[in-house]
């Protein structure tokens, strides 16, 4: 059987519209549910497991793209492994980087794998494919000096009422790892100071307990002295604004920068996300093992965490002269 030219079908409930599977005895057509009404469910089937925004508008994105590479609306009983081949080639000749078409893979498998599940086809036409090969980059990461010269510049500035609160979150971007989304979301019914834990939401609405250090919990105590002070609060969340509000993304990020700019540290790039990668490569540089690393930072594959072992292996090897099998077998 040529699998280029292989129609996909499903196998289903006969009473179910567009469904591929037919009653014994009866020829199996192709399903004739059409791309805008396939994609139009998985829409919905995200909607309602809680994908975040970003998630679903890259998946609109995407789908709808390779739907506008055919003159015509196709039905999903009629893409092929070649058509999908084909247009992931179309995308490298546009001349878009092995990074993005991988991205673009990402989506389809997902989608097609979904239309397996819901038993709308028999095969998943990208499944002979390989997911494009990408270069191995390493995350950026500030190192401990840089770290420190941070912090530090941001803690001299704690006169003010938003420099305490700048401080503090800088330490709970350092020490935490919380994507920028988590902690303007942080609530307070969610931080647990006997615990020196915080609930938080992460991708995929997916809620996790991270945890904080000593000096994170002396941060946050004094910040939360100063926010009982405010006169009026309008949102539960730890980090508010002098108005009482809820911080908004973008200020957030320009209090980071506008700290760079004082720490002296404009030549390197300094966001939330970088800090986040800090975060990682500082655990497993003092020990934190992998699996550990993987649930405080709500990764969904360990593959995730392991990349962070490179910038540790001085931490490594200094972890594994303690672990090694044969240097602790007896006699």
């Amino acid at each position: 059987m040529n699998i280029d030219n292989q129609a996909y079908t499903s196998t289903s409930n006969p009473n179910r519209k567009n469904k591929a599977k037919v009653p014994d005895g009866e020829v199996s057509t192709k399903p004739k549910m059409k791309m805008s009404e396939a994609i139009d469910d998985f829409k919905l089937m995200a909607k309602v497991d809680g994908r975040a925004d970003e998630t679903i508008n890259q998946y609109e994105y995407v789908l709808g793209r390779f739907t506008d590479h055919y003159s015509e609306e196709i039905e999903i009983g009629n893409i092929t492994t070649k058509k999908v081949r084909k247009y992931l080639a179309a995308l490298m000749d546009e001349g878009l980087k092995n990074t993005t078409v991988a991205i673009h893979y990402r989506v389809l498998n997902r989608f097609f794998n979904w239309l397996l599940e819901e038993n709308y086809l028999l095969e998943n036409p990208l499944e002979p494919i390989n997911e494009p090969e990408t270069p191995n980059i390493f995350p950026k990461v500030l190192n401990e000096e840089q770290v420190t010269v941070l912090l530090q510049a941001a803690k001299n500035r704690q006169r003010e009422w938003a420099n305490k609160r700048n401080h503090t979150m800088l330490v709970v971007f350092v020490d935490m790892g919380l994507r920028l989304s988590e902690l303007i979301n942080a609530q307070l019914d969610d931080l647990d100071m006997k615990r020196r834990s915080l609930k938080v939401r992460g991708k995929g609405a997916k809620d996790r307990k991270v945890f904080f250090g000593k000096r994170t919990f002396r941060a946050l105590k004094k910040w939360l002295r100063v926010r009982e002070n405010v006169e009026r609060v309008w949102d539960d969340t730890v980090f508010i604004s002098q108005k009482g509000e809820k911080l908004k993304k973008r200020n957030v990020q320009r209090l980071i920068t506008r700290i760079q700019r004082t720490a002296g540290l404009e030549d390197v790039k300094i966001s939330p996300h970088v800090l986040r990668h800090t975060a990682a490569t500082l655990a497993v540089q003092n020990g934190l093992d992998t699996f550990s690393l993987k649930t405080q930072f709500g990764w969904e594959q360990i593959d995730t965490a392991l990349k962070y072992v490179h910038l540790s292996g001085k931490a490594l090897q200094d972890n594994y002269r303690n672990c090694s099998p044969v240097d602790n077998l007896e006699g």
